[in-house]
C-alpha cells in the first residue's frame, strides 16, 4: 500500500479506540469539511498502550470503508499508525497529526503517560510534525456501557457529535497558527457536557498518580482493577479542575526533560571530572 497518492495538504487521522470507534466517523465528516484527511487507526482497541511500537510484530494494514470514508485499519498500536500515516503509506507526509477523539478522559499526568491517543501524538512530535490528541470524559454509567457492551445512549452520540466540531474548530487554529508558543504538542480533553459554545481554556498538567492496579484472580495470579486516580497536587489551573467546571481543558505540553543540575548535586553525582 505504499505510496498512496494524495493532492495538496492533508492530515493524518488515527486515534486508540480502534477503526470501531463511534467517534471516529463524526470527527472524519468534520474535518474533511476543512480539510484532505487520511486516517489510520488501529484495527481493535488499544488503550493504554503509550507510545509502544511494534519493533518485532509483522503489521498487516487493510483499507476498509466506514460510512463512505475510506480508513486505513492496522494490526498494530496508535503509534505504529502515527508512523505507518507520516512515512510510509503516502506519497506526501501529513501537515498535522491529529488523535482521538478518545473514549474517556487522558487529564492528569498518570492518564497521560499511559495512553495510546497521546502517545500517537507524541509519535507525529518525535516525527517532526505538529500534533494534538482530543479525548473527551464521558459519565461514568456511558462508560461502562461502553466498555462493557460496546453501546451509547443517544445522548452520548450526540456529544461525540459536539466533541467533533470542538476537535474541528481547534485543529482550525492549528492549521492556521501552528501550535501554542513553545508547544511540543497539544492535548485537548473535553468534559460530557461539551457544546460547540463551551469555554475553552489553557490549562496545565495535573499532578495524578495511582496506586495498586491489580487484584489476585487465584494463586499466583491477578488481574487489572482500577482503584481511582489520585490528586497529588491540587492545581485550579489545571486540566482535571477545567472539567469539573465544565470546560474544554486545552493543554500545551512542552517536552523538555533536563532539569539543571544544583552545585549540591554535582557534588553528590559527578565524578572524574
Amino acid at each position: 500500500m505504499k505510496g498512496k497518492e494524495v493532492s495538496g495538504p492533508w492530515v493524518l487521522l488515527t486515534n486508540d479506540d480502534g477503526v470501531d470507534s463511534p467517534a471516529l466517523v463524526p470527527l472524519l465528516r468534520e474535518l474533511s469539511a476543512i480539510v484532505a484527511v487520511r486516517a489510520v487507526v488501529p484495527a481493535t482497541e488499544c488503550s493504554w498502550t503509550a507510545k509502544i511500537m511494534s519493533r518485532f510484530e509483522r503489521l498487516e494494514v487493510e483499507e476498509v470503508d466506514r460510512e463512505g470514508f475510506a480508513v486505513w485499519a492496522v494490526s498494530g498500536y496508535p503509534a505504529d499508525c502515527a508512523n505507518l500515516g507520516m512515512h510510509t503509506l503516502f506519497a506526501e507526509p501529513p501537515v498535522l497529526v491529529v488523535s482521538g477523539v478518545n473514549m474517556g478522559t487522558n487529564a492528569g499526568l498518570a492518564f497521560l503517560l499511559s495512553s495510546g491517543t497521546v502517545g500517537a501524538a507524541i509519535e507525529g512530535m518525535l516525527g517532526g510534525l505538529p500534533a494534538a490528541a482530543f479525548s473527551v470524559q464521558l459519565e461514568g454509567e456511558d462508560y461502562a456501557r461502553w466498555r462493557r457492551h460496546r453501546e451509547l445512549t443517544p445522548a452520548v452520540a450526540e456529544l461525540l457529535d459536539n466533541t467533533a466540531v470542538v476537535t474541528r474548530e481547534v485543529v482550525a487554529e492549528l492549521l492556521a497558527g501552528g501550535l501554542p508558543h513553545q508547544a511540543s504538542l497539544l492535548t485537548v480533553n473535553m468534559p460530557p457536557s461539551t457544546r460547540p459554545e463551551t469555554p475553552r481554556r489553557l490549562t496545565g498538567v495535573t499532578a495524578t498518580g495511582y496506586g495498586s492496579y491489580f487484584t489476585t484472580d487465584g494463586e499466583g495470579a491477578y488481574r487489572y482493577r482500577f482503584s481511582g486516580l489520585q490528586v497529588r497536587e491540587e492545581n485550579a489551573r489545571g486540566d482535571i479542575a477545567a472539567l469539573e467546571r465544565g470546560e474544554v481543558a486545552i493543554t500545551p505540553l512542552r517536552f523538555a526533560f533536563e532539569v539543571p543540575p544544583t552545585a549540591e548535586d554535582c557534588q553528590r553525582f559527578e565524578r572524574g571530572i
